[in-house]
């Protein structure tokens, strides 16, 4: 961690883009990243949102990197730990434990798209909807006199979920009715988690 270069990025920052060369590795200090890919018409899919202590741009490990599989941008004002590619690969090489890490990292990521393709495929647009907004509260949210708030806009929380942005709305809406959650521009606040599906 000592020979990390740490970072101050502010809200709405790009970190890397999809497609360019994956020279840094990068840590998350403080903050959180949304890191997504385009659709062929440019739409935003948003993969994950990343917070303290997740890692992107793991392909900077190998000896001759890949490009970036996707975009990373930040969701607010975040630190990052930063290393560059011919450090981390010296670093790989005198400590193969690093290079362990990044494979658990990887396949931890292939599990999570692998649990949404089940969801996708298994569970109604509001089980998923549900799923996906009690995940974000527990790993990015922060306590609220309400209840437990979490920064999203409507069209992320739908792309993580893989529901519509009209049936992500609309379920945001029966839930707000029935005093689940309270919504507003880029965020929600849970009030009653286990009103989400009753």
């Amino acid at each position: 961690m000592g020979s990390a270069v740490l970072r101050g990025v502010g809200k709405g920052r790009t970190i890397i883009r999809s497609g360019g060369p994956a020279l840094h590795l990068f840590m998350i200090k403080t903050g959180s990243v949304n890191f997504y890919r385009l659709t062929p018409d440019g739409r935003e899919v948003l993969l994950i949102r990343l917070s303290p202590g997740e890692t992107f741009g793991i392909g900077t490990l190998l000896e001759q990197p890949i490009a970036y599989i996707g975009s990373a941008e930040t969701v607010q004002e975040t630190e990052l730990y930063s290393w560059e590619h011919p450090w981390i690969c010296r670093c790989v090489a005198e400590c193969p434990t690093l290079g362990l890490n990044a494979l658990r990292i990887t396949l931890e990521y292939i599990r999570l798209y692998s649990d949404r393709h089940l969801a996708l495929v298994s569970d109604s647009a509001e089980h998923r909807l549900s799923r996906t907004l009690g995940l974000l509260g527990v790993r990015t949210g922060r306590h609220h006199p309400k209840g437990l708030e979490v920064l999203i806009t409507n069209e992320n929380l739908a792309s993580l979920a893989d529901v519509g942005y009209f049936t992500a709305s609309r379920i945001l809406n029966k839930w707000q009715n029935t005093g689940a959650l309270e919504k507003s521009r880029g965020k929600v606040v849970i009030r009653c988690p286990e009103k989400l599906l009753g």
